[in-house]
C-alpha cells in the first residue's frame, strides 16, 4: 500500500471515487457509473513494473504540464459526476505520465489511437501501465473489443461491466 488512497478505494466501494488522504484519514466521493458504459481492458503480451515505469518521470515537472493535467483530472471528476461523456476525450489528456511511461511500449500509442477511432469515449493508460483502460457506450463496445483483438492478436482484450459495489461478503 503506496500513502494515497486511489487503487484501493475503488476497489472497496465500487464506481467512480474521488479521495485524498489528511491525518492519515481518507475522504472520498463516490459515484455509480451507468450500466450503459463498458470498460475495455488491453493487457499486453509484457508488463513494466511500477518502479521501472517510474523510472522514466522527471523529478521535476514544468508549472504548465502541471496546470494541464491538474485542470483535466478536475474537468474529469466533474465529467463523471454530471454524466458528460461527450468530453472525455479532452479530460483524459495527461502530460505528467502517461507519454512518458507508454514510450517503453509504444504499441500503446497505437492501442489507444484504435480504441478512439472506433468511438470510445475515452482510451488512457491505466496507473503506471501497461493495461490500457478504454471506456466506451455498451452499444460500441464489441466493435472496438474487435478491433482491439484484430488489430493486437498477441495482447489480451477484456470487456467489463463497471462494478459499483466493491468488496461485497457472501454468506
Amino acid at each position: 500500500y503506496e500513502p494515497h488512497p486511489d487503487n484501493i478505494t475503488p476497489a472497496v466501494m465500487g464506481g467512480f471515487n474521488v479521495a485524498c488522504v489528511e491525518d492519515k484519514k481518507v475522504y472520498s466521493k463516490k459515484r455509480k457509473v451507468p450500466d450503459y458504459l463498458r470498460a475495455i481492458l488491453v493487457v499486453p503480451n509484457r508488463t513494466i513494473s511500477t518502479a521501472k515505469s517510474r523510472t522514466v518521470l522527471p523529478d521535476l515537472y514544468r508549472t504548465d504540464e502541471i496546470v494541464y493535467s491538474l485542470s483535466r483530472s478536475s474537468f474529469m471528476t466533474s465529467l463523471f459526476m454530471t454524466e458528460s461523456w461527450d468530453l472525455l476525450r479532452i479530460a483524459s489528456k495527461d502530460k505528467l505520465h502517461q507519454t512518458r511511461r507508454m514510450k517503453q511500449m509504444p504499441e500503446l500509442f497505437e492501442v489507444q489511437k484504435a480504441a478512439l477511432a472506433k468511438g470510445a469515449l475515452m482510451s488512457t493508460l491505466s496507473g503506471s501501465g501497461s493495461t490500457f483502460f478504454t471506456l466506451a457506450y455498451a452499444d460500441d463496445a464489441a466493435k472496438i473489443h474487435q478491433a482491439l483483438a484484430q488489430k493486437f492478436p498477441n495482447f489480451r482484450v477484456f470487456t467489463k461491466t463497471l462494478d459499483n459495489y466493491g468488496v461485497t461478503s457472501k454468506s
